[in-house]
């Protein structure tokens, strides 16, 4: 026998349940006319009547009878597995996708205090500029700097940043101008709109002509950029929250009077159901204290 459509035997269980066709409807939040024109298309493709009629209720026929706890059975299979397709398949591991550069310059400087304190979760962390695949199970959560919008996924934001002006100590002089000393430098760009509309706004206001500008390094990853600044190279426009260790440790230093807003923010990304996981949770809120801090 083919089987019925399965809104069918959804109403039929519905109907069954409550004993009334209008109860059903309100339920379901359909008409009482869809939920009678369903039962009526399953008793048709069945051959037998499902329901005694009645005014103001209806009950079951003995095949009616006969063929409830089927359905209601099934369903329950049918909720069953999409509550295990919910439930965390690996409750003490959790696998994070981050950017290299923000996994290398401001996560793991960190991480140590997030083991000492998460509930026995391990971490594995997969440093790509590639969006995890997470259906396929190559992440359970990332770490992203963008817009926010990453279509079929949910995403929280954690902080903002700003780009700054970065030299390695003793290679500016801030009691000197500025612009004769840029012009002497090299100039590190690291390939991402901010940055390029930071340098932009350090030219305007130095007014600075396009044939005098130095040539610019491009690298297209920030902890390179921010290697090529400690190694003396030249100088950078970094994102505040990347260099912060280098700059407690005197390594590095901030030009005074540029900052720039970043358009991109932080953002903690994954299908809306893994952030109801207790290990999600967990790393939510500790990211979210060291944003904060």
């Amino acid at each position: 026998m083919n089987l019925p459509p399965l809104k069918s035997l959804l109403y039929f269980k519905h109907a069954a349940e409550l004993g009334s066709f209008k109860l059903a409807a309100e339920q379901l939040f359909v008409t009482q006319a869809a939920i009678s024109q369903q039962i009526r298309a399953l008793e048709e493709h069945l051959q037998c009547e499902l329901f005694v009629r009645q005014t103001r209720a209806v009950s079951l026929t003995r095949q009616g009878e006969q063929l409830l706890p089927h359905v209601l059975s099934a369903f329950g299979h049918i909720e069953a597995g999409l509550g295990a397709l919910a439930q965390d398949p690996e409750p003490k591991t959790l696998n994070i996708s981050v950017l290299p550069s923000f996994a290398a310059c401001w996560l793991l400087p960190r991480i140590q205090g997030f083991s000492q304190n998460s509930e026995g979760i391990k971490l594995r962390i997969d440093p790509s500029d590639r969006h995890a695949d997470f259906e396929q199970g190559e992440a359970d959560i990332g770490l992203r700097f963008g817009e926010g919008h990453y279509p079929d996924l949910h995403s929280e934001l954690l902080g903002d940043d700003q780009m700054l002006l970065v030299y390695k100590t003793g290679m500016l002089d801030e009691s000197a101008p500025l612009k004769p000393q840029l012009l002497k430098s090299q100039l590190i760009m690291d390939i991402c709109p901010d940055a390029e509309r930071a340098w932009q706004s350090v030219v305007d206001e130095l007014n600075i002509a396009t044939e005098q500008l130095p040539r610019f390094l491009e690298i297209d990853n920030a902890a390179l950029v921010i290697q090529a600044v400690l190694a003396g190279q030249g100088v950078g426009m970094l994102r505040k929250r990347l260099i912060e260790s280098h700059v407690a440790l005197s390594q590095l230093k901030i030009w005074p009077g540029f900052e720039l807003q970043c358009h991109y923010q932080y953002f903690l990304v994954g299908p809306q159901r893994h952030f109801s996981w207790q290990k999600v949770k967990v790393f939510q809120d500790w990211l979210m204290t060291q944003f904060n801090r």
